[in-house]
């Protein structure tokens, strides 16, 4: 790969907080497999978890055919290990677009217009995705920076409904505590997204760069979750969409359309995410059939994306219940963040004494 296409590590931690960020305001914690035993102190001690595994991976990926958790390219071990990882991705693009398609249709679009707005997200992510992952890193500054602007505008519109005897500690008991920590860790399935990504650095990444992209996206689920109970309280946590739905309740006596930032701000997150995984999925196929790279891939990749997305947003509901209940046992976290950086190691170790 040549150096001028590669990124910083400042520019991937950028896109990486974007496309989580898609997740953290599409629905709120308590509801993505969690349940009640998701609060503010297992969030925090969830997110130092997650900085534990992803420094673990990351030692696991440094080996000598280079920083990335698949083998070299040179048989079936290696297809292997591309397949799941292509699948993983091709997982999260799937799960984007369909919460893309059930948030549009239920709060901006008729239910009828479902096939269009799924085709222009999906069009939309693979030509960004087909200009290759240093074009989305080049504008993720400039998209961090509105999207900061952005959230300080809700939040400010929101200042006159917040409640602050919503505000309350929850202390749940230690076996509890440890449920709700694994499944904070367990729904941040996309951690494996850095290690595939390793590749296209220009210098490797450091644990403690690491730490510092997971502590920012613990604050800001943490944020999300303060916002959610100081607006809505109780109320907060049966919401499918508990900001979007603080927003259209709020008076807007200073901040008129406040509702039409978060569009805008979910629109952004919601494309960027879906063209960072769609990327990722078009080199890993390309890499798993052994051919070089082309923008074909990005969009049959597309292809398969929005199919599956058309085949299962129309029961979003009993899909999603089902995912997150899968994604809640942790199986994804794990397998792609240290299993298989494991096993590619073991059996690049192998080879090397060979």
């Amino acid at each position: 790969m040549e150096e001028s296409c590669k990124i910083s590590v400042s520019q991937l931690f950028l896109l990486l907080f974007l496309s989580r960020t898609f997740s953290l305001v599409a629905y709120s914690p308590s509801i993505q497999g969690g349940g009640e035993r998701i609060t503010l102190i297992t969030t925090l001690l969830s997110g130092v978890l997650q900085g534990l595994a992803l420094v673990a991976g990351v030692a696991l990926c440094r080996r000598r055919t280079g920083s990335s958790p698949l083998i070299v390219p040179t048989g079936g071990l290696y297809q292997v290990l591309g397949g799941l990882y292509w699948l993983f991705c091709t997982v999260v693009c799937v799960y984007t677009a369909v919460n893309f398609i059930s948030f549009v249709t239920a709060a901006v679009y008729d239910y009828r217009y479902g096939g269009l707005v799924a085709f222009t997200l999906v069009a939309a992510g693979a030509l960004a995705a087909s200009q290759g992952l240093e074009g989305l890193a080049r504008g993720a500054g400039i998209l961090t920076v509105l999207l900061g602007i952005g959230c300080a505008v809700i939040a400010l519109g929101l200042w006159r409904q917040y409640d602050w005897q919503n505000f309350t500690l929850r202390l749940l008991s230690p076996g509890d505590t440890l449920r709700g920590t694994w499944q904070g860790f367990a729904m941040n399935g996309e951690l494996f997204a850095l290690l595939l990504l390793l590749p296209y650095l220009r210098g490797g990444p450091k644990g403690v760069s690491c730490a510092g992209w997971v502590t920012g996206l613990t604050l800001a689920s943490v944020a999300v979750q303060l916002m959610t109970m100081l607006t809505l309280g109780v109320y907060g946590g049966r919401k499918a969409f508990p900001i979007f739905t603080a927003v259209t309740s709020a008076g807007f006596r200073t901040f008129q359309r406040l509702d039409s930032i978060f569009l805008v701000i979910w629109v952004v997150l919601g494309l960027m995410k879906l063209a960072v995984f769609l990327s990722l999925a078009a080199n890993l196929a390309a890499g798993v059939f052994f051919r070089p790279w082309s923008v074909r891939w990005v969009w049959g990749n597309g292809a398969v994306v929005l199919a599956a997305a058309l085949a299962l947003w129309r029961g979003p509901e009993r899909w999603m219940e089902g995912f997150h209940a899968a994604l809640s046992t942790g199986a994804v976290t794990l397998l792609g963040v240290l299993l298989l950086p494991l096993w590619g190691k073991m059996m690049n170790g192998g080879r090397t004494k060979e």
